[in-house]
């Protein structure tokens, strides 16, 4: 490593370690090295920005964004929380189970670790609290497992990625499956000799028909994700319909359905949505710039 690119580490470090926000830092760091290093006018700077910006692949993000936060405010995501439970929550852990299936849930919809940690951990935390669970061990299980929402498709970084590296975004996503499954798998596990080690209280064993019942109360919520891969890897839309189609879809079944979303819900959802987004596509702004070190 030359020394330009330790002095650019160095100070991208240093930035991030005196509480400079990301963007801003990425941002200056980029412009150093450009202006610097690379002799670059610094008025290039505004076409690079520009140009990070004028990216198709960018609605991906934004609608699955908002997707999310359709889910969080409606009904969506207690009932995927209900699902896991009913399928895994009579086990020893079976609780602490459920929260990191449905953030593999969650993750396949939203594809946003930060919403699945809101949406989930919002939920979950609490619950596993009021039922006697270890306090470290709840927030550790129910703040790492949202990291599901990066690998699992449709990971929103995934997107990123793929807009930097010019990669087939679909093929990325098919990547991100069976990482995603072997993590739930395992946390899952870990969470169930754990729990089985202290002595955890069990649920009862739900019945079949009690089973039956909770699939079929969250039908529409579980064909979220089936509606969202199955269109993509049947070619019947690309990934940037798809998170198009998953909010149309989401909006209909919370407003018509399940009736949990009101039509007055929906200014606060998008004005979220757009924060959270333009969160992120700044951030992705300020990396553009040193990228193109």
């Amino acid at each position: 490593m030359d020394t330009n690119a330790l002095i650019i580490m160095a100070l991208l470090i240093g930035c991030l370690a005196s509480t400079i926000p990301v963007f801003m830092a990425l941002f200056f760091t980029g412009m150093v090295g450009l202006v610097w290093i690379a002799g670059i006018d610094p008025l290039i700077v505004i076409e690079v920005l520009y140009r990070s910006m004028d990216k198709f692949a960018l609605i991906v993000v934004l609608f699955f964004v908002l997707c999310g936060n359709i889910m969080t405010t409606g009904s969506i995501v207690a009932k995927l929380i209900k699902t896991a439970n009913c399928l895994v929550g009579f086990l020893p852990g079976g609780l602490a189970m459920a929260g990191v299936l449905a953030c593999g849930f969650f993750g396949a919809i939203s594809g946003s670790t930060v919403a699945t940690v809101v949406a989930i951990g919002g939920f979950m935390i609490p619950a596993l609290l009021k039922n006697n669970y270890d306090e470290k061990f709840t927030v550790g299980i129910m703040t790492t497992a949202p990291i599901l929402g990066v690998i699992i498709p449709p990971s929103i970084s995934m997107i990123l990625y793929a807009m930097v590296t010019n990669d087939p975004l679909e093929a990325l996503f098919l990547t991100g499956f069976v990482p995603g499954l072997m993590i739930m798998v395992c946390m899952s596990l870990y969470a169930y000799f754990f729990c089985k080690n202290r002595g955890a209280v069990t649920m009862p064993r739900p019945s079949l028909q009690e089973v039956l019942a909770t699939l079929r109360e969250s039908f529409w919520a579980l064909m979220l994700p089936v509606l969202i891969f199955g269109g993509i890897y049947s070619g019947y839309f690309t990934a940037n319909e798809a998170a198009v189609v998953a909010c149309f879809y989401a909006f209909i079944v919370e407003i018509f359905i399940h009736r949990d979303l009101k039509f007055r819900d929906i200014k606060d959802v998008v004005i979220s949505s757009a924060i959270t987004s333009s969160t992120l596509l700044v951030i992705v702004a300020g990396a553009s710039v040193l990228v193109n070190i």
